[in-house]
């Protein structure tokens, strides 16, 4: 927690844009990871994210016990917003970059429980391409509600013959379905 909060203010004073700053940080879930995130809004209808997540595919079925992380930064943009007494709504798109060390998609998705995964992990580079629905209620709480599409490459060792592979990273993809939500509290 003390790296996204180093992490958050260093983003609000190296920001390039010196208009009024809010920046909110919380936890993140989908099914197929958590993790923390941290949003930095300027006043300019701009959004800068920042996402850390514990990869967990494969694990909930039982098909390994190994859990990834990947990062994620997306430059969202404010594409229309409704303001009431209670809340404020925000609809957010953008793009970025997302990297990781993870598992990547295997035949059998979520129905082969028998079967364990038999790829290693790797790394992940990818494009990020993000949109959301975000919330900011008047008590400080924001909840952000989004799918995220990586498409991108991914990279493994095969450990019995020591081959390297290059492959399109198909979880990037697949994922893009699967929503996010995120519970924040503004600072």
């Amino acid at each position: 927690m003390r790296h996204l909060l180093v992490l958050c203010f260093s983003l609000a004073v190296f920001a390039q844009v010196s208009e009024a700053r809010e920046w909110c940080a919380g936890l993140t879930s989908s099914p197929v990871g958590s993790g923390i995130r941290a949003q930095l809004t300027n006043g300019g209808g701009e959004l800068d994210i920042i996402t850390v997540v514990a990869d967990t595919y494969g694990v909930v079925t039982g098909r390994t016990s190994d859990i990834g992380v990947r990062a994620s930064y997306t430059h969202d943009y404010v594409l229309a917003s409704l303001r009431t007494d209670g809340f404020l709504m925000r609809f957010h798109a953008g793009a970025g970059l997302m990297a990781g060390y993870v598992h990547d998609h295997e035949g059998g998705l979520f129905i082969s429980t028998d079967k364990d995964l038999g790829k290693g992990m790797g790394l992940a580079a990818a494009l990020s391409c993000s949109i959301g629905l975000r919330l900011d209620f008047a008590r400080n709480v924001a909840i952000d509600f989004g799918f995220a599409a990586n498409p991108g490459v991914h990279l493994r060792l095969d450990e019995e013959n020591g081959s390297i592979y290059l492959s399109f990273y198909k979880n990037g993809i697949f994922h893009a379905i699967l929503p996010q939500i995120s519970i924040m509290y503004r600072f």
